[in-house]
Formats: structure tokens, C-alpha cells, sequence
């Protein structure tokens, strides 16, 4: 019998505030969203430019060295030779491990 019992001006109004701080809500979360996606928009950009800059520097930097490198390795060729092999052997070492 509750189902099919007539509705009552006070049902239909609680049903309405009901609603409306629904509403209220969803106004308010959609608020918090907004102010997410701008905080991580602002978080992934510092990263990019932070991400570009260090690329940048590295570049910068193996681009100055390369002319040492080069004079020590032509100035030390058995130094150099075996500098190579271990750091090859070290590198192949990590990637080689399971």
C-alpha cells in the first residue's frame, strides 16, 4: 500500500529540497574539478619546462665536453681503452641481469 498512497504537498516539497542541494552538490564538485584539472595543468607544464630545460643542459654540456673527451682520449689511448671496457662491462652487467 505505500507505494500507490497519494503524495502529500510536504512529500513533494522534501523531494524538491532533496533536488536542489543535489544540484548544490554537483555545482560544488564541478568547482573542485575545475580547480583539479587547472592545478595539474600548471603541475604538467612546470614539469615540461623543468623536463626541457635539463634536457638543454645536458645537451649544452656533452657538446662542451666533447673536445676533452676527445683530447684526453687521444692523449691517454690505453687509459681510454680500458675506461670503455669496464664501463661496458658494467653496463652489460646490469642489463643482462634477470
Amino acid at each position: 500500500m505505500g507505494i500507490f498512497r497519494r503524495r502529500t504537498k510536504n512529500d513533494v516539497r522534501k523531494i524538491a529540497d532533496q533536488l536542489e542541494s543535489l544540484q548544490s552538490e554537483l555545482t560544488a564538485l564541478r568547482k573542485d574539478a575545475r580547480k583539479l584539472t587547472d592545478g595539474l595543468s600548471r603541475t604538467a607544464d612546470a614539469a615540461v619546462t623543468t623536463a626541457e630545460a635539463a634536457y638543454d643542459g645536458v645537451g649544452n654540456w656533452t657538446t662542451d665536453n666533447v673536445g676533452l673527451m676527445r683530447e684526453w682520449s687521444r692523449n691517454q689511448p690505453l687509459t681510454a681503452c680500458l675506461l670503455s671496457l669496464g664501463a661496458g662491462a658494467v653496463l652489460g652487467a646490469l642489463f643482462l641481469r634477470r
